[in-house]
């Protein structure tokens, strides 16, 4: 796995320390606020020609309704080299380009969080600070060269009875190429709905980006303790238990009911069952040949995806990622963009609805995959 050149961690028990400038507030469990409208970081040079890449987990202050999300911006040596806006827990990645840092010295970074609040505006009459964003985790890395991006027409719908004829492969070999990493289970319904069944940690799991980054790089370490999970029955006339595994906010189908399994086998039976499924997930990432699937069903932003992309390619250089995000005018249904990093983002006209999970765009789906495959070819 590659090591970061830098890698902070925020909080009374982090090295952030020599690091700040202005902006910032005291030291907490885990985290430390920047506050105001901007906040400095220096980072010493490191010193090559080579782009770099940012990694942030941070999120903001919030108050929904009245304060549902702020803006974020970072600039390095007074570039603009990213922005967003959020309202939960997010870890993000951004290119820091090898011109930027060409001159010798420390670098400045500025974060610049234009809708810090203080918390007197909302019950909290003790705390006047003017918060932006809780940082949890810094860290830079070498990135790659930028490859050529790239921009595919929508592709034609495709239905599972045409893969063989485009691909070479029956239809459950094909969607075998790929594993899901969430954030829920609608891709591995997709498989499901072309006969392929792959065994896959994340593909009936709900799980954040954030935390699936954080499971990345510590190789989801601690996942399937017992001590960590607990279980609750959902599915009135079809009962089922969901297994929830604090380790890292995890929670997932098991496709079991009461008659099944008797409760006291249950987590044994299933932490089993994770830690078998983590060890296939990290022999598939250091093997490099799966093509990694994840959606969100309100979109993921392209820092988000740069770093879980940056995540998997800590178990491999060349990991490929198809992050499917919502069509729109720009970006019609089946279209498929390569990013210069790498990254594959495929646009599609809908996900299934929580409420509806098997309502599918299923042609769409498979139209996406049969160009990430030929993309990840070389085709």
């Amino acid at each position: 796995m590659t090591v970061p050149w830098l890698d902070i961690r925020f909080g009374q028990d982090g090295n952030e320390q020599t690091h700040l400038g202005p902006g910032w507030s005291g030291p907490e469990a885990g985290y430390r606020w920047a506050e105001g409208a901007e906040s400095e970081f220096w980072l010493e040079n490191p010193g090559d020609a080579t782009d770099w890449g940012l990694e942030l987990t941070l999120n903001p202050y919030v108050h929904p309704p009245a304060l549902a999300a702020q803006r974020f911006e970072v600039l390095a040596r007074g570039n603009r080299i990213g922005s967003a806006a959020f309202g939960d827990l997010r870890t993000l990645a951004f290119r820091i380009p090898a011109a930027v840092l060409s001159a010798p010295g420390p670098v400045r970074l500025v974060f610049r969080h234009p809708d810090a609040t203080p918390p007197t505006g909302f019950g909290h009459p003790d705390d006047t600070r003017r918060l932006g964003f809780c940082f949890r985790g810094l860290r830079l890395m070498a990135l790659p060269a930028l490859g050529t991006p790239a921009r595919l027409p929508p592709g034609e719908p495709v239905r599972p009875e045409d893969l063989a004829h485009l691909t070479g492969l029956p239809a459950e070999r094909f969607l075998l190429r790929f594993e899901s990493l969430g954030d829920n289970c609608e891709f591995g319904l997709v498989q499901r709905r072309c006969g392929a069944e792959p065994l896959g940690l994340l593909r009936w799991s709900a799980i954040s980006a954030a935390e699936l980054v954080r499971g990345l790089d510590a190789g989801f370490q601690g996942i399937g303790e017992p001590a960590n999970m607990t279980y609750r029955i959902e599915g009135g006339g079809h009962p089922e238990y969901l297994i929830h595994d604090r380790a890292y906010a995890l929670t997932f189908h098991t496709f079991l009911n009461p008659t099944d399994v008797a409760e006291p086998e249950l987590i044994p039976r299933q932490a089993t069952r994770l830690r078998f499924l983590r060890r296939k997930l990290l022999e598939d990432l250091a093997e490099g040949r799966k093509i990694f699937v994840i959606k969100r069903n309100d979109g993921l932003s392209e820092p988000e995806l740069l770093a879980v992309l940056a995540a998997l390619r800590r178990h491999h250089p060349r990991a490929r990622l198809l992050g499917v995000l919502p069509a729109g005018p720009d970006h019609p249904p089946g279209t498929l963009r390569v990013t210069p990093e790498g990254l594959i983002c495929g646009y599609i006209e809908h996900f299934a609805p929580l409420a509806s999970a098997h309502d599918v765009a299923l042609e769409t789906w498979l139209a996406l995959c049969v160009q990430a495959a030929r993309v990840a070819d070389g085709g």
